[in-house]
């Protein structure tokens, strides 16, 4: 009996152990694979989530001249298509990224452009980084040869974005962005790029409005 009892025992740490390791819950019920690159432990999807952590909605724009000029915390699906959420997930603006409420599950967060570099050092760079963070899964990426043989499990997928400054959508099938938490000037915050005919990545700053994929990083 204490043997059978031991054995029910460890086979319930080893399930918890996993799931902890292997996926992560959002508030809506939504659950992300995770994967570990270096030290870190990011998600890999794009997050889908349509509350913050307190239960508050997340306003849904789908107007462009509202999304334009929404200087609070908003989400929208690409080209305003519920179709694509489960795949790409949803594009935020950077307010909700930087809202107190926190659009990330608990015990995770948007990763700050620090820990973004981090993780770019981790593979090899920013001139091939963006290789091995891509899927490898076929159909996503236009130009698939820019897909490394070593990839990361990142899974990134060119989602494209909503423009900031009219509320339409470009670039689906070409391009990925991700919103980091740090500000940059008075309008305007970090944000990763990811290129279909390249393999590299680029951190740049953009508009804050800016509609963007988001990927979360374990505390």
């Amino acid at each position: 009996m204490i043997n059978l009892m031991r054995y029910t025992l460890l086979l319930l740490i080893v399930l918890f152990s996993c799931t902890d390791t292997h996926t992560v819950t959002d508030i809506d019920g939504n659950v992300y694979p995770v994967v570990k690159v270096g030290r870190q432990v990011w998600m890999a999807e794009n997050l889908k989530v349509t509350r913050y952590r307190n239960g508050d909605a997340i306003p849904h724009i789908t107007s462009g001249p509202e999304w334009s000029q929404a200087r609070d915390g908003a989400l929208c699906s690409y080209n305003n298509d519920t179709g694509y959420i489960e795949d790409y997930g949803m594009l935020y603006n950077w307010y909700a990224v930087n809202d107190n409420r926190n659009i990330a599950p608990k015990g995770w967060h948007i990763p700050t452009a620090a820990e973004v570099a981090v993780l770019v050092n981790a593979l090899k760079g920013d001139t091939l980084a963006g290789g091995s963070m891509k899927t490898t899964v076929p159909g996503y990426w236009l130009y698939p040869g820019t897909v490394t043989d070593t990839a990361s499990g990142f899974s990134a997928l060119p989602g494209g974005y909503r423009y900031g400054l009219d509320g339409t959508f470009h670039t689906l099938g070409s391009n990925a962005y991700w919103w980091h938490t740090t500000g940059s000037y008075e309008l305007f915050a970090w944000s990763s790029r990811f290129y279909s005919y390249f393999a590299n990545i680029s951190r740049d700053p953009q508009y804050m409005t800016y509609g963007f994929a988001v990927r979360c990083i374990k505390d």
